[in-house]
């Protein structure tokens, strides 16, 4: 009897054959339609069979509810945003007497797999899974009832999603290059398969039919690996070699516009007078370091995480069937000292 009585939701998983999310699912008596009734079957017995009842699921049964949220960051530790997307939800949460519950993996379906079964476990109300660079994530087929996605979407599955909108972000600087008059802009960027790359190279190929940009295809140079500012600086005096005319350089990152920036000291060239330079991130360690200080745009972190607890506590309270919502937030430009007009000379 004693077994019993300590018996655990992965416990009843692991006898009923099925995940801890499933499990959880079928004892709350919630969304019956995700799984047969054979495994429904098969997981009570489990639970009746190791007196599961007497435990904390049973007490979630008769409504006493834990007031926790999960947040399932996927990688989002190793970036410099990962303390202002956490801010934004703990203050959502704080706000309406609801607690955290962290826990950290990486983008292995397997790995996304067992955080959230650790989630399940702890019966938590809902679950946050945050990303970056809204990069598609796999899901497990089951999941927690209340799930919402920060910075990232699902593959394959339509769910809450709150992520920057990195064409309008990016093209905020490009517009800002754009009426100061200049012609010859070139573009440094990373070149993965990702949503963030992708949304910024299109903002570029945009301005450059807006503002008649000279020969703006060719002067785009990509690097091939994690934008870094080593990167930068030799992908700059690769692009000057090329396009000696350039007035301007849009950097995919800060990192990569630092690099750009050593470049153009090497060389001679004055920021802004001689070249132009604009980055992305707002990396206050760069952006507010470098002289001239660096004009850039910082994503919305906080407002992504804020806004997806929100969300996340409007499901759990709400007694309707929300339908899912994607929203995208622009980030907020910060004009420093490295954009000018061109000189007469070369506009």
């Amino acid at each position: 009897m004693g077994v019993r009585a300590k018996a655990t939701l992965r416990e009843v998983s692991s006898l009923a054959n099925v995940s801890i999310a499933t499990t959880s699912l079928v004892l709350s008596g919630k969304e019956s339609n995700r799984f047969s009734e054979d495994t429904a079957q098969r997981v009570r017995e489990a639970a009746d069979k190791l007196g599961y009842r007497t435990n904390r699921l049973a007490r979630g049964l008769r409504q006493q509810s834990s007031r926790v949220f999960g947040l399932l960051s996927i990688e989002v530790a190793t970036t410099p945003y990962a303390g202002s997307m956490i801010e934004g939800i703990r203050s959502a949460l704080r706000e309406n007497d609801f607690d955290l519950l962290y826990n950290e993996v990486t983008f292995s379906k397997q790995s996304i797999h067992d955080g959230l079964e650790l989630m399940a476990e702890h019966q938590v109300e809902g679950v946050i899974i945050a990303s970056y660079y809204h990069r598609p994530i796999k899901l497990p087929d089951v999941l927690p009832k209340n799930v919402v996605i920060a910075d990232a979407f699902a593959d394959g599955i339509e769910l809450d999603a709150f992520v920057p909108n990195e064409y309008d972000s990016f093209m905020q600087l490009l517009d800002l290059l754009g009426a100061e008059g200049h012609k010859h802009v070139g573009l440094i960027s990373d070149n993965r398969n990702f949503p963030a790359v992708k949304g910024r190279k299109a903002a570029f190929k945009a301005a450059a039919k807006k503002y008649g940009w000279v020969d703006a295809s060719e002067s785009m140079k990509l690097v091939s690996a994690d934008a870094t500012s080593e990167l930068g600086y030799n992908a700059f005096l690769e692009l000057i070699a090329e396009r000696p005319q350039l007035t301007a350089v849009a950097a995919y990152n800060d990192q990569i516009a630092m690099g750009i920036y050593a470049a153009a000291h090497e060389m001679g060239l004055s920021i802004p007078g001689d070249l132009s330079i604009v980055g992305f991130d707002n990396l206050e360690l760069i952006s507010g370091a470098l002289r001239p200080g660096l004009t850039t745009v910082e994503l919305p972190h906080y407002a992504m995480g804020r806004m997806a607890a929100e969300r996340l506590i409007e499901r759990y309270e709400s007694e309707d069937e929300l339908p899912p919502e994607k929203v995208t937030i622009v980030g907020d430009i910060y004009v420093r000292g490295s954009v000018a007009a061109p000189r007469a000379s070369a506009a």
